[in-house]
């Protein structure tokens, strides 16, 4: 198991910023803090956040298309110390079954900005670290005591796991696709998942 790195890993300051957080802990996770150039932070905020509420609000949450652009923007933007791999997987490419893209890039020492259902149809992101044969393990951003769920799928980590993972989801639950239930990928026309890795 990687250990977790000296900055600890930030929660969510709103209800809507889940991506921006998630995708800053990624780089936190796989780089030092004096290998991060400050273009990269300014870009997590520049690209997302672009959601727009009901009354034309903006700023509630971050589409898909902004990950899409921000991966982009990373995966070409190169210094000394920074190199990072980025790929967007959608639709059925975001599983759970064997020889499976996401857990590859877990076991490879990257990790992974996961969609999933959340409350009342809305989605949220959090941050996959590693897999075992029966679980996924994620630092999720939105601070809360403990996660209800039935038949025990989900559980809290408390205190955190050495990686920083503060939730750990069944695998059979969470590639469930069905958007009923909470904390799973959901149906396939709305399944995202964006990986990130350090390349050499």
């Amino acid at each position: 198991m990687k250990a977790k790195r000296h900055i600890p890993f930030r929660f969510q300051l709103s209800e809507y910023d889940c991506v921006p957080t998630t995708i800053s802990n990624a780089i936190a996770y796989l780089y030092e803090r004096h290998e991060v150039p400050p273009e990269v932070l300014q870009r997590i905020y520049l690209y997302t956040l672009d959601g727009v509420g009901r009354r034309g609000t903006a700023g509630r949450g971050s589409s898909d298309e902004s990950v899409r652009l921000l991966a982009e923007w990373l995966r070409q933007f190169t210094t000394k110390t920074f190199r990072i791999g980025t790929e967007f997987l959608t639709g059925r490419e975001v599983n759970l079954g064997r020889g499976n893209r996401i857990v590859e890039c877990l076991n490879g020492g990257g990790v992974a900005l996961c969609s999933i259902t959340y409350d009342r149809g809305d989605w949220h992101y959090l941050l996959a670290l590693r897999a075992d044969d029966e679980r996924l393990y994620f630092f999720d951003p939105y601070w809360r005591r403990e996660i209800r769920a039935p038949g025990g799928h989900i559980s809290s980590i408390r205190p955190a796991a050495e990686d920083g993972a503060n939730v750990a989801i069944d695998r059979d639950w969470l590639d469930t696709a069905s958007n009923r239930r909470r904390f799973c990928f959901g149906s396939w026309r709305n399944r995202d998942c964006l990986l990130l890795w350090r390349r050499r």
